[in-house]
């Protein structure tokens, strides 16, 4: 689907996607396509709320700023 095929739905915030730039939900890091892009393991990771977590995302958002694929990202849980 292309970015413009059909109006987005749902609480969507002035913040592109780190990865892709296009609009993404409110309170998730990445827009849908991106996050499914990610490894499973590296999905995992993220998704664990403990004192460790702003280091994981710090970790995610290295990644895609030194524009490695997504699918290379490893996170240390």
């Amino acid at each position: 689907m292309s970015r413009n095929a059909r109006p987005l739905r749902g609480a969507y915030t002035a913040t592109p996607c780190r990865s892709c730039r296009t609009p993404k939900p409110a309170r998730l890091y990445l827009c849908t396509q991106c996050w499914n892009a990610l490894p499973d393991k590296a999905r995992a990771a993220l998704n664990i709320r403990d004192d460790q977590a702003l280091r994981r995302l710090r970790e995610l958002h290295a990644h895609i700023d030194s524009e490695q694929p997504l699918e290379e990202l490893e996170i240390t849980p």
